[in-house]
């Protein structure tokens, strides 16, 4: 059962979509350089959807796209990244279990963490275990690990158990919302586009290894996987801030703790959020720089893919509670549905070409103020050569 409705910028349809698209994926276990259920439900989606091409770069990462019928606009693009800070089991050492920690995650919330390991060929769980102590070992962080309860082969990956998801009042609970619901989001508006026979032209770009390093976007841009002259909007579920609350809206994300993003994009993002607050009952965006972590955006733009981005604020970032535990990541779920909406009208109005209502009120600026410029210019002009 769906949350009580918030605004109005998803018709009961494609909240009830949404939400199937977001049980789906998150119900599919992940971690860095083991994404492979998550590829596999991709290309899945795909397959249901004729229209919807789906490829693999060399690296792993994927693209989905549907062409509409194509235009002489940028291509645009939303991404995300499929994997969430999780667990490689290395083996006994000494009489000493050990995991690997794939990811930035509080050290404080450790030590007791309960892990479960899964299959890559089917996400069965396969085992569980606790983490007993955490130690830094040379540049990564080493786990020993207790209570095992199953049969493990080096390499296998895990994940904090947590649960999948569950609804809670207002507020998604999920070992991963971060950034599955990004990957959700650009689902959603795939399908509404693919529904709809639009003729937008939209890439979905998904990439691996996120947490350790923007490892499967420098893939994918060192493979050069991207269509020449591709506009990104890069998505996250971003920690929360004082400048950005659950429960006030998406993000228009300017920058991160690294850099600021492609200025055009945020305010075409940006300028699309104000129209839909203007004429969608209760819809409400936040604009932010968001720097409580660095996120693919920077890596685009610093290898000349203009990028602009947009997150959810995010509770129990990286599954570090306020408490000192670990515990389920959380958005506010009115949030969720106003980003899938953001980007799906972001993508209709993409054709059009640059947003006119800067350029319009700038322009009308410039012809309340010209004149007297030119006056003053004149005099100043004129000073000058006396002098």
């Amino acid at each position: 059962m769906l949350p009580p409705r918030a605004h109005d910028a998803l018709p009961d349809l494609e909240r009830a979509r949404l939400l199937d698209l977001t049980r789906d994926v998150l119900r599919r276990p992940t971690a860095p350089y083991a994404e492979d259920l998550q590829v596999r439900g991709l290309l899945e989606f795909a397959a249901e959807r004729p229209g919807i091409e789906a490829r693999l770069d060399r690296h792993g990462n994927a693209l989905l796209e549907w062409r509409g019928r194509g235009t002489r606009a940028p291509l645009l693009a939303y991404s995300a990244h499929l994997d969430h800070p999780g667990v490689e089991y290395l083996g006994r050492r000494g009489g000493v279990l050990l995991g690997r920690l794939h990811g930035g995650v509080r050290p404080d919330v450790l030590p007791g963490a309960p892990l479960r390991f899964f299959a890559l060929e089917d996400g069965t769980a396969i085992a569980t275990a606790r983490v007993r102590a955490a130690r830094r070992v040379g540049g990564g962080t080493e786990l020993e690990l207790v209570e095992l309860s199953g049969k493990l082969a080096r390499g296998t990956p895990g994940m904090w158990d947590l649960g999948a998801g569950a609804l809670r009042g207002t507020r998604l609970h999920a070992r991963v919302c971060d950034d599955l619901l990004g990957a959700v989001s650009i689902l959603h508006v795939l399908d509404r586009l693919w529904r709809a026979r639009s003729p937008v032209r939209l890439l979905g770009v998904f990439t691996r290894a996120e947490e350790t390093g923007f490892i499967g976007c420098l893939g994918l841009l060192e493979a050069r996987s991207l269509p020449a002259d591709t506009h990104v909007i890069g998505l996250e579920c971003s920690p929360l801030r004082a400048t950005a609350r659950p429960g006030r809206g998406p993000v228009v994300r300017v920058g991160d703790a690294a850099s600021v993003f492609d200025p055009e994009l945020s305010q075409r993002l940006h300028a699309q959020a104000a129209r839909l607050r203007a004429e969608v009952r209760g819809f409400g965006f936040q604009r932010a720089l968001m720097d409580g972590g660095r996120c693919e955006s920077t890596a685009f733009n610093a290898r000349g893919v203009r990028a602009g981005a947009a997150c959810l604020a995010l509770g129990n970032y990286h599954n570090g509670s306020p408490r000192g535990r670990l515990a389920p990541e959380w958005v506010e779920w009115a949030d969720h549905e106003g980003l899938a909406a953001l980007l799906y009208e972001f993508a209709l109005s993409w054709n059009a070409g640059a947003d006119s209502a800067q350029s319009a009120a700038l322009t009308a600026l410039w012809r309340g103020g010209r004149a007297q410029l030119a006056q003053s210019a004149r005099r100043i002009r004129a000073a000058t050569a006396r002098a």
